[in-house]
């Protein structure tokens, strides 16, 4: 890697999805990305491959002009979604031992061995499933894959990352570009999103087995939960490329939030497998009575002491938009428009979602006047260059009246990056 004041240095190749051009770093965490021209586009054809620079640029004709994307580029955000997909990449039969994929049941079964290692939370959301399900069905997905292992035999030593990408016809893209006005080019500085990935064979309904899944047990009503309490660790343990992670350390992965790659041929992938397991009421331990620890990178051994840092990327699905709009948000969009009336003001969206089911066993947003789960209201403004986040919960819809701050926690850890927070 190139770093801002022109110096190189080596990264383990696990923390790739990481390394996008023009992204600024405070230890582990992005700090600032570069603000270039965003747009998205769709993608005509190929249109052969730039060997003049270091890196290979790939070129493609566009509905906006040709596009020309380093080869890393792509690759990061095509397969190296975290470092097991990036270890697969390496392995010669990275993907036949990933998983097995039995095409003659119906629904097409995709399994993982009782023996995996890759984690079952990353499996969680749709979007991370369609993807998988895309990696391991589409053979053009897969031998592009392969394609990575092969260069990597003939050209070891060079950075110039020659690989075969998948078609990517009719593929729409989110793009982070600079136009180079010399050659008349769009240089994509950072793929932001694939909006629209196309497949010529779709799939829907596709199942995928985890052993490590867990599921609730149905309790008889007489039996009491039990009550769990959760140890207190270092949740934020400091990245130290140095040190080995260990067997049966946390699992610390980090979520580079805004990437999506989205699937629309491929619906209704869903998880199974797995186990049954008796609920509990978790209580965390917030004593802060813990060993500040380290996190490493790659895979665990033995002799590792560390933590296992895994950044990882795709892993939000958004949030469901409501079918039924209640009164209240009538009333929050009138407002909100009225707001973005203001020649200050740029109304850039404004939506009623429903709250996700939550994962601490509260009922609260089930409970409502309507039978619905419960709805919020989002609207995102920029003022000043500024983006605003206006943020209300339904709460007059519940039977028992609750305030929005006990169902709605606070912001990701990483929302200063595209947010600034405003008081007064």
């Amino acid at each position: 890697m190139q770093w801002q004041d022109g110096k190189y240095s080596s990264l383990p190749i696990e923390m790739a999805n990481l390394a996008a051009p023009g992204r600024m770093f405070t230890g582990k965490k992005i700090s600032k990305e570069s603000e270039c021209e965003r747009l998205v586009v769709t993608i005509s054809q190929v249109n052969g491959i730039d060997k003049s620079s270091t890196n290979y640029r790939y070129l493609y004709h566009t509905d906006k002009g040709i596009i020309s994307i380093t080869g890393f580029e792509l690759a990061r955000t095509l397969f190296f979604h975290n470092r097991h997909l990036v270890n697969a990449a390496y392995m010669a039969n990275g993907l036949s031992q990933f998983a097995f994929i039995n095409k003659v049941s119906s629904p097409i079964k995709i399994s993982f061995p009782e023996s995996t290692t890759y984690p079952v939370s990353y499996l969680s959301t749709k979007k991370a499933r369609a993807h998988i399900t895309w990696l391991l069905l589409d053979k053009n997905a897969r031998n592009s894959l392969f394609s990575i292992y092969q260069s990597f035999l003939k050209n070891s030593n060079s950075i110039a990352f020659d690989f075969t990408p998948p078609c990517l016809k009719k593929w729409q893209v989110e793009l982070s570009v600079i136009r180079d006005n010399k050659s008349g080019k769009l240089l994509v500085q950072r793929i932001e999103s694939i909006v629209h990935a196309h497949i010529d064979d779709e799939y829907f309904g596709v199942e995928i087995s985890h052993p490590k899944r867990k599921f609730e047990a149905e309790l008889p009503n007489k039996e009491k939960i039990k009550f769990a309490k959760t140890p207190s660790v270092d949740i934020d343990p400091e990245l130290d490329i140095g040190v080995i992670p260990g067997f049966s350390k946390r699992l610390h992965s980090r979520n580079s939030s805004g990437f999506s790659f989205n699937v629309p041929g491929i619906q209704g992938a869903t998880l199974s497998g797995g186990k049954k397991v008796i609920e509990r009421s978790i209580a965390v331990d917030d004593s802060n009575n813990f060993t500040l620890e380290k996190a490493g990178v790659g895979a665990p051994e033995a002799e590792g002491s560390a933590q296992e840092f895994d950044p990882v990327i795709n892993q939000d699905d958004g949030f469901e938009e409501a079918k039924e709009l209640p009164q209240k948000f009538l009333m929050f969009e009138q407002v909100v428009n009225e707001l973005g009336n203001n020649k200050r003001v740029i109304l850039e969206t404004i939506k009623c979602g429903v709250f996700p089911p939550p994962k601490n066993g509260s009922r609260v947003v089930f409970q409502t006047k309507d039978q619905q789960i419960l709805r919020f209201f989002v609207a995102i403004l920029e003022i000043s260059q500024t983006k605003i986040v206006m943020l209300e919960a339904d709460t007059t819809s519940l039977v028992k009246a609750k305030g929005a701050s006990t169902l709605i926690l606070g912001l990701k850890d990483d929302a200063s990056i595209h947010f600034k927070p405003k008081f007064g």
